[in-house]
């Protein structure tokens, strides 16, 4: 039971980082397309994904394995 609760909490985590960084990649990449950021910043928008994309798939490692979002081994 607490694998399962753990990671629900994991699932959690990774919703919540997929909110965090894409709120302000999708900010981004508008102001990018209307002209109001240098074209150079693309690369920060694309390094932030990234970061967020690996953020994203270690949480859900985490949930498949059931481990809590703060922990590294199963309780």
């Amino acid at each position: 039971m607490i694998r399962l609760w753990d990671g629900f909490l994991s699932l959690l985590a990774a919703v919540f980082t997929v909110g965090v960084v894409g709120v302000p990649i999708w900010g981004a990449v508008e102001a990018l397309n209307l002209g109001l950021l240098p074209g150079w910043a693309w690369g920060f928008v694309v390094a932030l994904g990234f970061l967020g994309l690996l953020m994203v798939l270690a949480f859900l490692r985490k949930t498949a394995r059931g481990v809590h979002p703060l922990r590294e081994r199963r309780r």
